[in-house]
């Protein structure tokens, strides 16, 4: 498994289930699976950028405590052992976005602060999937970033749809 992690993931997995929003609970709990699941398995590779843009967002935003402290632990080691080559790539900046990010009329709204992860999925020669959480904004972009063979996979479907509609339909209806 080769793949892109958004923060939302590793900041959902530390969260303690215990004390989380009720409706929150799935997706916390897909979280967890899915960093369970990346720890154990000897073959998981994720990509990051060369300038640690990705990695310094994970040491400011994820709790180091249980599933968050057993991620970071996993991901210093997978830093030091990663194929540099391979998936440390160097994303190139141009003003306030990526070169690689693509220069799309629909995708001009995509939030500047998730453009990293685009760009990263398709500088990389593999174009591994972006494993997205909480953040129900991508769904309005998905068929976009297919055309560019850039894949998002929701841990949790039906908390991002709900996202959606919260945070960016409900608002486009307002303002019809």
């Amino acid at each position: 498994m080769k793949c892109i992690i958004d923060t939302n993931v590793p900041v959902k997995a530390s969260c303690d289930p215990a004390t989380c929003p009720l409706e929150e609970l799935d997706m916390v709990n897909a979280c967890i699976d899915f960093i369970h699941a990346l720890i154990k398995d000897p073959d998981s590779k994720i990509v990051l950028d060369m300038d640690r843009e990705i990695l310094g967002e994970y040491e400011h935003n994820v709790e180091n405590k249980g599933m968050g402290n057993q991620f970071f632990s996993w991901l210093y080691t997978y830093v030091n052992q990663m194929d540099i080559v391979a998936d440390m790539i160097k994303l190139e900046k141009e003003n306030e976005s990526y070169v690689a990010f693509p220069d799309d009329k629909e995708l001009e709204e995509f939030d500047l602060a998730d453009r990293k992860f685009v760009a990263l999925a398709r500088s990389h020669n593999e174009h591994p999937p972006i494993i997205e959480a909480a953040d129900g904004k991508w769904l309005q972009f998905v068929e976009a970033l297919k055309k560019y063979n850039i894949e998002i996979k929701f841990l949790d479907m039906d908390y991002a749809q709900k996202m959606y509609v919260k945070k960016i339909a409900n608002k486009r209806s307002k303002n019809v």
